[in-house]
């Protein structure tokens, strides 16, 4: 090997080093990065959990809301059913019956999420206090439906499905929205609720599809639930983890809507805290 070739050769292996360590560093950086921003989502969703259990502690006997509202609802819209029978005018008044139930549950899921002690003589209140909000959002899916089955003819029952399942994915944050910014518009609910999944749809998504799915796997596929709990202990159960799982959104809601990606890992550079 002549004293040229020898240099080319020594000079390729340096190159060959020299890249092989950056690239390894490069790894290196990028595993680092990524366990920071698992670690920083991780303390945002204990967090969000913790104060929940708080806020819950503080006011216990609303775990049982959302099985006393489903059945006291039922019992309502059953007796309304027999009065008013299943026309245009019982349609209406069962629409006005699901805003007054749904209003006030977020009043109360809102009440304990701002760590304030809630009791039964504040019930008169909850049904008006996002009574119309609540309406105005039906309204637009009404409107939307009704201009689907309009246009759908045959195929209206398909696109009725899409749209109840564009309602589930991008109106997925409009309880938040409701009665954490007091959004009042059908419209602007809608709108503002797909910005925040627009900007938070990893963060906000993947608790939600998990605690959706350990509750079909728990429901549909294993069966615990049938095979253990008399059916009245189960539907109390379910209940009140659904309740757990509302206040823990509205606390993840606060934490990100407002705060980018970016600011977040700031935070925890500067302060190693979310």
């Amino acid at each position: 090997m002549t004293a040229s070739g020898g240099a080319r050769c020594h000079a390729g292996c340096r190159r060959g080093k020299h890249q092989g360590g950056t690239t390894t560093r490069r790894m290196t950086w990028s595993a680092v990065r990524a366990m920071n921003v698992l670690t920083v989502y991780l303390r945002i969703y204990a967090d969000a959990f913790r104060q929940a259990l708080s806020g819950i502690r503080k006011n216990l006997w609303t775990l049982l809301l959302p099985i006393g509202l489903l059945v006291a609802g039922r019992f309502v819209l059953e007796l309304l059913a027999r009065l008013l029978g299943g026309g245009l005018l019982g349609g209406i008044v069962g629409g006005l019956l699901l805003c007054a139930v749904v209003s006030c549950y977020l009043y109360f899921v809102g009440e304990v999420v701002a760590k304030s002690r809630v009791k039964l003589d504040e019930f008169g209140r909850s049904v008006g206090a996002y009574f119309w909000s609540v309406a105005n959002l039906l309204f637009v899916y009404w409107i939307a439906s009704l201009v689907i089955g309009l246009m759908g003819g045959a195929s209206s029952f398909a696109f009725d499905e899409l749209l109840w399942w564009a309602a589930v994915i991008l109106l997925n944050a409009a309880p938040e929205v409701i009665y954490q910014r007091g959004s009042y518009g059908g419209l602007e609910t809608v709108q503002r609720s797909i910005k925040f999944l627009q900007a938070n749809w990893i963060e906000w998504g993947i608790p939600n599809l998990l605690v959706v799915g350990a509750w079909y796997y728990l429901r549909h596929q294993s069966r615990l639930v049938d095979q253990y709990l008399p059916p009245l202990v189960a539907a109390v159960l379910e209940g009140a983890l659904v309740h757990v799982v509302m206040v823990f959104r509205g606390h993840l809601f606060a934490a990100l809507d407002g705060s980018s990606h970016r600011q977040r890992m700031y935070r925890y550079r500067s302060t190693g805290a979310v």
